[in-house]
């Protein structure tokens, strides 16, 4: 068993069993981000090893794009895209390695921040929500049996013992596409969210799954009892039992989102007001019926009882205005962190504005530095062109001259431009140097073909450079 590790206000412990089977081809993979605590974890399908490299590529892409994406990108979307992201990187694996051809992946990705949990899944690995001990959300199975418990054709545990549990009907690697299915939830604090493969639901019931998970006050404790329950009852029925993998997370806080309130229970609020209104009515007419034909003693006791009808009704009055105050705080609530995540992203927005302009600002500086530098290049290479070519032109004259004390003289001069030479272009100097001693040879001084030759092989060399 692991801990999750985060600066963010959640906590959480992960592990991972390689079961009865020769290989462990579960994934998992977590991550601070800037758009929150990412986890994700992954079931591997394929012969071979194809299975294990097909979730660890869907484990690696899929943070791998949150890490990336836009800072504004909605978060439901940015969880959609990462999956879709896993899933071509999958596909592309396939095409460059032939050999793992039909290999997949389930996924489960949860992304959490201080607004809201993302929740995205493809497969038939798991993510559960679970408040004060009962499991108020889970993701919905993409396979055969799922589909065929959510026509009434099988009851839950019916599709768990299933023979064919295990056949999905969405996987990344397959050749469907826009898979992911995903949900924005709030949360309370202390909400558990479970991230887990089949080999962990499939192994017990689901009741004894929550009440093992949820209700076990100790978070490393809950996934530590869980491994162990489902290790051994896969022991203890030939060992031949699936891969296993679980994390779970708790909230420390409640998030910004809110939950809404159901229509059912709005209704059920009006109905009551209804109810309590049409009762005080037919108690007004009953005793007013009544007051005609009973004597001073009935009249009383039924007061009495009257009295006591109408306490029961301002009692049932003050509890639906409980309610309904409770209605309007959760509306204030919901607005207020509306409000605040509209203005946070408003100084995201003037924040990113800023920088964006910082970076242009910097960015043509360096634009402006580098035409400078670039202009004084050119202006320093027009310079040594210019000089090689008036270098050139004395060699010209020289190698036409007879000896004698100006042919000497421009000798000199050529020998000095040379050095010069050498000196502003490094990349040519061997050349320089090499022309300027050949320039001080013997035959360089003589009045023949041979030193004409001479002089015109040095103005070739000076020519080929570039």
């Amino acid at each position: 068993m692991n801990a999750i590790k985060t600066a963010m206000p959640f906590a959480g412990y992960w592990d991972t069993r390689q079961g009865g089977r020769p290989e462990n081809q579960d994934s998992c993979g977590f991550l601070d981000t800037d758009k929150g605590l990412i986890a994700v974890v992954c079931d591997g399908m394929g012969g071979g090893p194809a299975g294990r490299l097909a979730s660890t590529i869907a484990v690696q892409k899929i943070v791998e794009y949150v890490v990336n994406a836009p800072q504004d990108m909605p978060r439901t979307e940015m969880v959609a895209q990462a999956i879709e992201y896993a899933h071509q990187s999958i596909h592309a694996k396939v095409a460059e390695t032939p050999a793992v051809r039909g290999m997949g992946s389930t996924a489960t990705v949860v992304l959490i921040n201080d607004h809201s949990a993302i929740l995205g899944h493809v497969g038939d690995s798991r993510i559960y929500q679970f408040r004060r001990g009962r499991k108020i959300f889970r993701t919905a199975d993409h396979s055969m049996v799922g589909e065929l418990v959510r026509n009434g054709t099988l009851t839950e545990e019916q599709a768990r013992l299933s023979s064919q549990s295990n056949i999905i009907t969405k996987a990344l690697g397959s050749k469907l596409s826009n898979l992911a299915e995903v949900t924005e939830r709030p949360y309370e604090k202390g909400d558990r969210f479970m991230l887990c493969t089949d080999g962990i639901w499939g192994a017990l019931p689901e009741p004894e799954l929550v009440k093992k998970v949820a209700k076990t006050v100790s978070l490393s404790g809950a996934v530590d009892g869980i491994v162990l329950d489902v290790d051994e009852i896969g022991r203890k029925n030939g060992n031949k039992h699936d891969n296993l993998t679980i994390a779970l997370l708790e909230t420390k806080k409640d998030s910004l989102l809110k939950e809404k309130m159901s229509k059912t229970t709005l209704r059920t609020l009006i109905g009551l007001a209804v109810i309590c209104l049409v009762s005080i009515i037919l108690n007004f007419v009953l005793l007013f019926q009544q007051s005609s034909d009973k004597n001073d003693s009935e009249m009383e006791a039924l007061l009495v009882e009257n009295e006591a009808r109408g306490n029961r009704i301002r009692n049932l009055e003050d509890s639906i205005n409980v309610l309904l105050g409770h209605v309007a705080t959760s509306k204030q609530e919901a607005a207020d962190a509306t409000m605040q995540v509209a203005k946070e992203k408003e100084n995201q927005a003037e924040k990113a504005k800023s920088e964006a302009e910082q970076k242009a600002k910097e960015a043509k500086e360096a634009a402006d530095q580098a035409k400078q530098a670039a202009s004084q290049a050119q202006a320093a290479a027009d310079a040594i062109q210019k000089s090689r070519s008036g270098v050139i032109a004395q060699l010209t004259k020289i190698k036409d001259m007879q000896e004698n004390t100006e042919r000497k003289q421009l000798r000199t001069t050529v020998a000095e431009q040379l050095k010069s030479l050498a000196a502003k272009d490094t990349k040519n100097k061997t050349t320089y140097d090499e022309v300027r001693e050949k320039l001080g040879n013997k035959i360089a001084t003589e009045n023949s073909d041979k030193s004409v030759g001479h002089y015109k092989a040095l103005i070739t060399k000076l020519q080929s450079i570039k």
